[in-house]
């Protein structure tokens, strides 16, 4: 018998029967050959939604206008074990005849009986009799849920319609699934159907045009798009989707997209149209699917599946292939894995679900993906939705992926897998290190949580070492929120514990000392502490705190450059617990970097931050490490370098720095740094992002005034950088911070004055600045100061001691910042002096070793003095690719883009000579080597 497979045909008749045209007309045309006394049989197969109920009860109707009696029948699950359900319901309201005698077809007698008849007999008769009245439909729905009883009755009828005008059509549910499906009708009536209808899913022609009749002509492209695949090619789930939408948009234009969750469609018949989809497919298919839903995501999510379900194997690739045809699944690669048509369609699945049963799934995966030793992220993203599992494997995936983020700067997933973390069983040992380094991440991020997760951590620990680092870093957040009282606190009370314990009481000691230094009284009651210490047994003393008073004694102006770095040298060779590391190298690393030991502070502060093995814990001698790698490139004038780290000091929106945080040193630099280089806007809005609030006696705080004063002066407001920088001068004052080796407030102060028009009241500041900086003994100290009370002095003496801070600091074997300033101040003097010709060379010198340094603000100011010294204006160099002529330029786009010298000669016409010589010029420009011209030339890096 012929078969009717649908493809994308125009619709006909009502909207619920979309391209179900043809079945209609050819189930008509077999009703109506019962007008000759021959009946047939009409199965109609579709997957579940495909509107097999629809186009039954539109038989029916089209039949019953045409006089045809119809007996109705709806097969379910809840009447599968009811003998005679579906029978019975064909003839209800039916006058029942007298038997005729028993049903036999093809020699076999169907007998029984129920309640005392022989009612298949009896209703055979019924049948009969209503077909000797004229013809008749049975239309029974679902035939493949009937009882047995009833769907062997209905198989023997099938084999006798050809003697009566009598037409049988059922419906029967017919796709691939995952567990093999019982007989088909026609296998139970071993008789084969005059039609067998096979409705295909909805072409995307026809369900975009089904989406327009409903919701109009107007309807957003857009809209249509995701409504025929959030449809699936599925007629139920389309219409159901379709009120939904006509509900939510009553009176209203049409969005452009579907809404972004099921949650916000209205009345929720589309959600209740997926459950009846899922729900017809059965309990394991409909498992399976949504399993499938909660693991779409995975790389390998029809294999997790089988894994995590009790599914055939040998089934999966034909039902997901099948779903695929019915356009509910779709495939985006060809060797990946199928996904949901529409993201709506996966969660109306998952929602679906008892949240237990998708926790279960997740727990599952979770294990499947650990044990098989798939990397933590992917088996932590199916932990982090669902309550604990409450075994190791758990925890260890969740700190392993947290460590992974943090290696990768992905600070917010970190804080997600160590929070789940603790929702599992871990050792205290381990929750407490779990929660050091959640609170610390907390705190970098200001939460107030990061403080109370670091509490807890330092209550639960017992190991000796562990609650050492969980002070430190509690106490660490605690002076980022201004509260250094409560961190010294907390060390004393550490202290107490550790009278026994040399190297632990000496970090103890430490730490006390670095956080002390965030309030001055404290700084100086712990200094005087560790001299005594040192007075009453020298050699008693830990090397961390002989560098701390080290340190205090060369702020003091008690100590030569070169003493203090015959202590750091002998500090550094003495072997230390790890705990102590840090500290001592954060301390010498500082003492080399003020004593203009650069680079031997540099190789302090890589060993520091090499003892730190966790830096995203608080440390305070991990951010002195911090600080002192900033300043290093402000005082070796690498203002790029330090600014091109922004994460370091730039202030977001809504995320100010308050004074005596970590960051406040750090973002004192890049002021310093943003003025050099001319970005004075840039500067004064991260000056003033800056609270004035907090631990006013911070050290921090102090070399941000001194910042913001250097600002000023550069902005020439000389009244408020002097208020800054005298302000700054008290408060290290009262700290016994007199040495200008950290900020040089007095020869700041000292300018301003000068030009404000009262050199007198410079002349003091500058001569206390230079006595010191001998002191100090350095060229830079000494020279800065030395410039400084020239300006104030003027004069014959003026310009000698401008001439002398020019010899001392060209002498440095490192180029210093400080020289250009010098080389101002020289060529000033000498042209009040008459020597215009030398003024011209010194400032022309000041002019380029601004230009090279990249210090702008000093190289705009060095020009004016040319200028006004009677110089001819010259050109202005520049850098980068706007440095290079025209034909440079051409040479250098060719070669980057990777011709030879060869090649560019004959290019362009040249001498390969010539060629060579235009690069050379390039590369010395822009600084570069040729495998660096592509970089360096950017945007103009195409050739023209």
């Amino acid at each position: 018998m012929p078969t009717t497979s649908l493809q994308d045909r125009a619709p006909t008749g009502s909207d619920a029967l979309w391209e179900r045209a043809e079945p209609l007309a050819r189930a008509q045309a077999l009703i109506r050959r019962t007008g000759s006394g021959t009946g047939g049989t009409v199965v109609i197969r579709g997957a579940s939604g495909t509107g097999r109920t629809a186009l039954l009860h539109a038989i029916a109707r089209s039949t019953e206008l045409q006089g045809t009696a119809v007996l109705r029948a709806r097969c379910s699950v809840e009447e599968t074990d009811v003998d005679f359900g579906a029978v019975l319901q064909l003839f209800d309201g039916v006058p029942h005849t007298p038997a005729a005698g028993p049903l036999a077809v093809d020699g076999e007698c169907w007998g029984g009986s129920l309640h005392g008849d022989d009612l298949p007999s009896r209703l055979w008769s019924t049948l009969q009799a209503q077909a000797a009245a004229g013809p008749v439909l049975l239309a029974v729905d679902d035939v493949h849920l009937a009882d047995a009883v009833s769907r062997r009755w209905l198989a023997q009828v099938t084999r006798r319609l050809d003697r009566l005008p009598v037409v049988l059509a059922v419906t029967e549910r017919w796709q691939y699934d995952l567990v093999r499906p019982g007989p088909a009708f026609t296998d139970v009536s071993c008789r084969p159907s005059d039609e067998i209808c096979l409705l295909a899913p909805l072409g995307p022609a026809a369900a975009a045009l089904l989406v327009r009749s409903v919701l109009g002509d107007g309807v957003p492209r857009t809209l249509v798009e995701d409504c025929v695949r959030a449809g699936g090619g599925n007629p139920m789930l389309l219409h159901a989707l379709l009120a939904d939408l006509r509900e939510i948009t009553a009176g209203g234009a049409l969005p452009g997209r579907l809404p972004g969750s099921c949650a916000d469609l209205h009345p929720g018949a589309y959600t209740g149209a997926v459950l009846r989809w899922l729900d017809g497919a059965g309990p394991e298919t409909a498992d399976a699917v949504r399993t499938f839903a909660e693991l779409q995501d995975e790389e390998d999510a029809l294999g997790l599946l089988v894994a995590a379900s009790d599914v055939d194997p040998s089934r999966v690739r034909g039902w997901t292939g099948e779903l695929t045809r019915q356009g509910l699944l779709r495939q985006d690669r060809q060797d990946g894995p199928p996904v949901f048509a529409h993201p709506l369609l996966r969660e109306a699945v998952g929602d679906s679900w008892d949240r237990h049963r998708r926790a279960d799934v997740h727990r599952r995966a979770a294990e499947l993906l650990h044990h098989r030793g798939d990397p933590e992220e992917a088996v932590v993203r199916h932990l982090l939705s669902i309550p604990a599992v409450g075994t190791p494997w758990a925890a260890d995936a969740l700190v392993g992926a947290a460590a992974k983020a943090v290696r990768g700067g992905r600070t917010q997933e970190a804080v997600a897998y160590l929070r789940r973390a603790l929702q599992e069983p871990l050792t205290v040992v381990r929750r407490s290190e779990a929660l050091i380094e959640l609170g610390c991440l907390e705190v970098r991020d200001e939460r107030a949580s990061g403080v109370r997760h670091l509490a807890e951590a330092l209550r639960l620990q017992r190991n000796a070492h562990g609650r050492v680092r969980a002070a430190t870093a509690l106490g660490t957040a605690l002076v980022a929120r201004g509260e250094v009282h409560t961190a010294l606190d907390v060390l004393a009370e550490l202290a107490e514990g550790f009278a026994d314990s040399t190297d632990l009481a000496h970090a103890v000691q430490a730490a006390t000392a670095l956080i002390s230094s965030h309030d001055g009284h404290s700084w100086l009651r712990v200094v005087a502490e560790l001299r005594r210490a040192d007075e009453q047994a020298p050699d008693g003393i830990a090397p961390t705190a002989k560098a701390l008073l080290t340190e205090h004694g060369a702020t003091a102006g008690r100590l030569s450059a070169a003493e203090v770095m015959e202590r750091v040298r002998s500090l550094t060779r003495t072997p230390l617990d790890p705990l102590l590391e840090p500290y001592l190298y954060a301390s010498a690393a500082t003492l080399a970097q003020w004593a203009d030991e650069l680079a031997e502070a540099d190789r302090l502060v890589a060993r520091g931050l090499a003892t730190h093995r966790t830096p995203q814990v608080l440390h305070p001698g991990h951010q002195s490490l911090l600080s002192v790698a900033a300043e290093s490139k402000v005082m070796r004038g690498r203002y790029g370098a330090l600014l091109a780290d922004t994460s370091l000091w730039e202030v977001l929106p809504g995320n100010p720095a308050a004074p005596g945080t970590d960051s406040a040193h750090l973002r004192a630099q890049a002021i310093i740094a943003l003025t050099e280089t001319g970005r004075l806007a840039e500067a004064r809005r991260l000056a003033y992002a800056v609270m004035a609030g907090g631990a006013h006696g911070s050290w921090e705080w102090n070399e941000f005034l001194y910042a913001r004063g250097l600002l000023h002066m550069a902005s020439e407001e000389y009244d408020a950088a002097l208020a800054d920088l005298l302000e700054c001068g008290r408060r290290q004052s009262a700290r016994e911070v007199e040495s200008p080796i950290v900020t040089p407030w007095r020869s700041g102060a000292a300018d301003c004055h000068v030009a404000l028009g009262s050199p007198e009241l410079a002349v003091p500041l500058a001569r206390e600045e230079l006595r010191l900086a001998r002191v100090w003994g350095t060229p830079r100290a000494v020279g800065r100061a030395l410039r400084a009370l020239g300006a104030a002095l003027g004069g014959r003496y003026g310009l000698e001691l401008a001439e002398e801070a020019v010899e001392l600091l060209r002498g440095h074997p490192e180029p210093l910042p400080e020289l250009v300033p010098a080389l101002l101040s020289l060529g000033q003097a000498l042209q009040h002096s008459g020597q215009s010709r030398r003024a011209r060379a010194v400032l022309r010198e000041a002019t380029e070793r601004a230009e090279r340094t990249g210090a702008v603000r000093l190289h705009v100011v060095a020009r004016e003095a040319l200028r006004d010294c009677g110089a001819r204006p010259q050109r202005a160099r520049h850098t980068g690719a706007t440095a290079l002529t025209s034909s440079e330029l051409r040479i250098a786009q060719l070669a980057a883009a990777g011709h030879s010298n060869i090649e560019i000669a004959e290019m362009l016409h040249l001498a390969v000579r010539t060629v060579e010589t235009h690069l050379t010029h390039c590369y010395r420009k822009l600084g570069i080597r040729r495998g660096d011209l592509a970089a360096a030339l950017g945007d103009t890096g195409r050739p023209g």
